[in-house]
């Protein structure tokens, strides 16, 4: 398996990879587009300024509009009233007299009436040209560029007027450089944050978790002890208080897997100890093989039997291998007929089990698992009925359901108790239960079938008063 980097070089790889694209985006934008970005630019201007003026081409601030323009927006700015005189002294033009520095007023007269020409034929009676202008200085024999955008107007006297607008755009070469050197400044300040923030976020992040790491690596053994110092997040507080909730949940798991091999041990001596006891007596006194201590052995050996039964029923439930086999059956009959196994109590131990069922009502369900769970049931209220051995079962059908209730008057449970008597291994104080009590795994097997079948059960007690369990199942229509 591959080797997975840790996440200190995650943090700085990733960073690493932000600050790249950061400078291929400015390498992009500074470089590669930094020049038709500004051309762009001074385009969209020269034709804004030249509309400007178009709108405002009879006003008498007309030549103040020109100035505030140029000097605004570094243009400049030539206008004729009349195409026909345009050959004409420039004394018969709006606007500043001859410029020198400006390439509008030193284009000869065929070229300016080429690009009125150009304008006039065009759809919007406009046209834009950029040209090369090789200067020797100060550029170092770079192209100076110009932009001269000309735009043809209709005014009111139904004569024209003609709108022309320069701007240029510098050499880029200086400017390319000088950003080339900020760039490589802007690179080396970005690598050296970056590995100052990595070693920020290493120190606040990922050396708590892996502080936390080394702490879990006790977990197995149900021991973990949180570090204050690494609760510098919440997600790492949250963390913590999870490890430490889990080290106590395995606390608890292996105290309740100690009690239930405590309780199966007891529970596998005590039957093997009558079954060779009897065994040895019969063996070294024939006189003593009566029925009486034959069915002690036949008993005891059932008692194995259900025993085992139960702990092969809870290894297949927590690997999810018990299959359901589900059948319309008769509920009150299947309690009835169950109910007639406990009689024994009622003769040889003086117990009173009442019935209040109902004649007959239909459910769907796996008969021999729902046996299991109401056997498993009354063992429990047997077990701890205490010394009033009285239990009843009573069936109920409201709304489409039909509840199972089995009640007995013993001790009851401890509030804090209700919560864990559906779980593995979990068994409540064994003082006031019988001797013959099972090993505590009865009420999680229940647990399992119920919800395999998404039947609704649960339990109500209180202390003195003994305890109510009960199951629910849906009622189905006969036919």
């Amino acid at each position: 398996m591959k080797k997975k980097i840790s996440l200190k070089y995650k943090i700085g790889v990733s960073l690493l990879v932000f600050v790249v694209f950061i400078l291929l985006m400015l390498f992009v934008f500074q470089f590669l587009l930094l020049e038709p970005m500004f051309e762009q630019y001074k385009i969209s201007t020269v034709k804004s300024v030249a509309d400007t003026v178009a709108q405002n081409i009879e006003s008498d601030d007309l030549n103040d509009i020109i100035f505030e323009n140029q000097t605004a927006y570094d243009t400049c700015i030539r206008v004729f009233t009349n195409t026909d005189s345009m050959y004409q002294p420039p004394n018969d033009q709006i606007g500043p007299g001859p410029n020198s520095g400006c390439i509008l007023y030193r284009m000869n007269y065929s070229k300016v009436d080429q690009y009125i020409t150009q304008a006039m034929m065009s759809d919007d009676h406009t046209y834009l040209v950029t040209e090369n202008e090789h200067m020797i200085m100060p550029t170092a024999n770079e192209d100076y560029r110009n932009i001269i955008y000309t735009k043809v107007i209709e005014t009111d006297d139904e004569g024209m007027a003609v709108v022309m607008v320069n701007s240029g755009i510098t050499p880029m070469n200086a400017t390319t450089r000088t950003l080339k050197t900020q760039l490589l400044f802007i690179a080396g300040i970005l690598i050296l944050a970056v590995l100052v923030l990595t070693y920020y976020l290493y120190r606040q992040i990922a050396k708590p978790l892996s502080v936390i790491n080394d702490s879990a690596k006790s977990l197995p053994e149900g021991k973990y002890e949180a570090d204050e110092t690494t609760n510098r997040y919440r997600e790492a507080e949250e963390l913590n208080e999870t490890l430490v909730q889990a080290a106590r949940d395995i606390q608890k798991a292996d105290h309740a897997k100690r009690d239930l091999i405590a309780n199966v041990s007891h529970d596998l001596r005590t039957p093997l100890t009558m079954i060779s006891g009897y065994g040895e007596m019969m063996q070294d006194l024939p006189d003593e093989k009566t029925d009486e201590n034959l069915q002690v052995i036949v008993d005891e050996a059932h008692r194995l039997t259900n025993l085992v039964n139960d702990l092969l029923d809870l290894s297949r439930m927590q690997e999810n291998k018990i299959v359901l086999k589900p059948e319309v059956l008769d509920l009150s009959d299947l309690l009835k007929t169950q109910l007639k196994k406990y009689e024994v109590y009622t003769i040889n131990e003086g117990y009173v089990i009442e019935q209040n069922l109902t004649d007959s009502v239909l459910i769907r369900a796996d008969r021999k698992r729902l046996e299991q769970v109401f056997n498993n049931f009354m063992t429990n209220a047997i077990n701890y009925s205490g010394d009033k051995k009285h239990i009843i079962v009573s069936e109920t059908v409201s709304g489409g359901k039909v509840r199972v209730e089995i009640r007995d008057f013993g001790e009851g449970i401890a509030p804090e108790d209700l919560k864990n008597i559906w779980d593995r291994y979990y068994k409540v104080d064994k003082q006031h239960v019988r001797v013959s009590n099972g090993s505590g795994i009865g009420l999680s097997i229940v647990r399992e079938i119920l919800e395999l079948h998404h039947a609704e059960y649960g339990v109500s007690s209180e202390l003195g008063e003994g305890s109510t369990f009960w199951f629910e199942f849906p009622v189905v229509k006969a036919g």
